[in-house]
């Protein structure tokens, strides 16, 4: 998300909550067109997530986003987005959302971007620590075949 010289400068990882609605104000649709996806299929054809084909628009709205071609987008805040009606509840939820958590795998690493969403400067509990670096991110642990 491109700085705005309008607000204080955050560190990496930091975005305002005014970034965040001026991004969500022009609907889903708006910021589906900001980026070209294709279904990412295992070899069984299960759905593992969305693969970056392009980054598309202006490319200071994509500065600072840890994103790239052939990245697999498998969570967003925690949730698989398999289907339209997913990704809608999910964007709803940015609105007010502490954070934006988005897990991806590159190559054979699963990473995480985060960035915490601050209220308007001065607003109580908008003070900012920087964020972790990017890191790889566990695969989840599967509960099959363990007893109970």
């Amino acid at each position: 998300m491109a700085a705005d010289p309008e607000l204080p400068k955050l560190p990496p990882g930091h975005v305002w909550r005014e970034q965040v609605m001026r991004v969500m104000s022009p609907g889903l649709g708006a910021f589906l067109q900001r980026i070209e996806v294709k279904e990412k299929l295992s070899d069984d054809d299960q759905f593992q997530g969305w693969e970056v084909v392009r980054l598309k628009g202006e490319p200071q709205f994509w500065k600072g986003v840890d994103l790239r071609v052939g990245d697999v987008i498998l969570r967003v805040n925690g949730r698989v987005i398999g289907h339209y009606n997913e990704a809608y509840k999910v964007w709803k939820q940015l609105a007010t959302a502490p954070t934006i958590e988005i897990v991806y795998q590159r190559g054979t690493q699963q990473r995480e971007l985060r960035s915490e969403i601050h209220a308007d400067p001065g607003a109580p509990g908008s003070s900012v620590t920087p964020p972790p670096p990017a890191r790889p991110v566990p695969p989840p642990v599967s509960d099959a075949g363990v007893g109970g």
